[in-house]
């Protein structure tokens, strides 16, 4: 091949690779944004949660605590027609007792309980808890399974805008250094935004692609192809530390009941952490459910007891998850800051502010340089054919991310039987000259 053969196969891959940054960042960016700015609050909730609700989680700390069953009888006593569904008893001294309960319209109702004089503190709806908003508002833009589905589709296009930012970025002429890892900030205010734009980028792209790709297990469509296929690998996570999967307990005539105090002291025994969340058993047939979701995942564990008998009728701790399964869990808590303290929250609110700064940097990069009736992405030329390592790269992505396979179709499709019957929206996105 010639060095002119060389250079227009590297002109075209170039033209590509730009067009996909273009058409990426135009379908990223404004999500980005509010992803960028809703993750970066929601790391903060084990600090502002504290904060906000400080009255109902704490009391002055007496002599001696009521036994947990009267606790858990004063906040029935308050919502008497709400079922209880859970209690989870404070470690701390100052520490409100937590009682979970369901309402009549199905709402998770969370009631405060003073250990030591039985006095309810206080009660929150979850999901009107600033925080849980803010993390539906993050997980789905409060639209449920749509609104998954877009940030599904975001996320995976913004790796796609930063593989194409990365490769553009590379120096097509040598290394130099301003310009490539130093701004260049005294040569025009278009080299200025492109060097700020494109060097944060280069800095802080591990970091984003990190919660991109750790925030995709929680996804309704790539997030539920992935479980299926750790399941049919035997690396899904064991069916005991998910507690929304119910065992029975067995009832026999003349069965009584455990106590809860009886139900925690077996719990005790086999050594369940303290502080752990005790599911009630739901009707004849529930379980006494014990769930400990540490932190540390390496210290999560999960409990189940017959309500009668006491037996225990599964149990889960990190030694039980395969590999996959421990990667997605360390991976959840490296994206909620959680993993190793506060570094861990300041290299995640970095990259969420990164997140923020490339796509806002990347729309005035835009703007100043904006062609009149056109919308500024670079034109094709007529003889322009796709490079092939694009093309594998394509389908791989399009396999990979099946909504990004799907989006791809949308537009080849609009492009095709749409657009070519109006050439001047064709002109205005850069196509009339194919």
């Amino acid at each position: 091949m010639t060095d002119s053969s060389n250079t227009s196969e590297r002109n075209r891959l170039y033209t590509a690779m730009w067009r996909w940054h273009f058409y990426a960042g135009l379908l990223a960016v404004p999500i980005c944004i509010f992803l960028g700015i809703t993750g970066a609050i929601y790391l903060f909730k084990p600090v502002a949660e504290p904060w906000l609700y400080l009255e109902l989680l704490t009391v002055e700390p007496g002599t001696a605590r009521l036994p947990v069953e009267e606790q858990l009888d004063a906040a029935r006593k308050a919502f008497p027609e709400s079922k209880p569904d859970s209690i989870t008893v404070g470690l701390g001294p100052a520490d409100a007792t937590e009682v979970g309960l369901r309402d009549k319209a199905g709402r998770n109702v969370l009631v405060y309980v003073n250990p030591y004089s039985g006095e309810v503190t206080g009660s929150l709806v979850r999901d009107q808890m600033l925080m849980q908003q803010v993390r539906d508002l993050h997980g789905e833009l409060m639209l449920g399974a749509f609104g998954s589905a877009f940030v599904e589709l975001t996320a995976c296009w913004t790796i796609i805008l930063l593989m194409t930012g990365l490769y553009l970025w590379w120096p097509r002429a040598g290394l130099r250094w301003k310009g490539v890892f130093v701004p260049r900030l005294h040569q025009g205010s278009r080299i200025f935004w492109r060097d700020l734009h494109a060097i944060v980028g280069v800095y802080s792209a591990a970091v984003v692609l990190v919660l991109l790709v750790t925030g995709l297990p929680w996804t309704n469509v790539w997030g539920g192809l992935f479980k299926r296929a750790q399941t049919a690998t035997g690396q899904a996570r064991p069916v005991a530390a998910d507690f929304r999967v119910p065992y029975r307990s067995e009832r026999s005539d003349g069965s009584v009941p455990l106590t809860l105090p009886a139900a925690l002291a077996i719990a005790a025994d086999v050594r369940v952490p303290e502080g752990s969340t005790v599911k009630l058993p739901r009707g004849p047939e529930g379980t006494y459910g014990f769930i400990n979701r540490a932190r540390n995942p390496a210290e999560s564990d999960f409990l189940y007891l017959d309500q009668y008998s006491g037996k225990v009728l599964a149990r889960a701790n990190w030694d039980d998850h395969p590999i996959s399964a421990k990667a997605v869990a360390l991976g959840i808590r490296l994206h909620q800051g959680e993993l190793f303290g506060t570094a861990n929250l300041i290299l995640m609110l970095l990259g969420a502010l990164a997140t923020v700064w490339l796509s806002a940097t990347g729309v005035i990069m835009w703007w100043r340089r904006r062609p009149q009736g056109k919308l500024g992405v670079p034109e094709l030329p007529v003889d322009w054919r796709l490079p092939r390592g694009i093309a594998v790269i394509t389908i791989v992505l399009a396999i990979g991310f099946p909504l990004v396979g799907a989006s791809l179709i949308l537009v080849y499709l609009f492009e095709r039987f749409f657009l070519s019957h109006l050439p001047r929206a064709s002109a205005w996105l850069g196509l009339s000259a194919r």
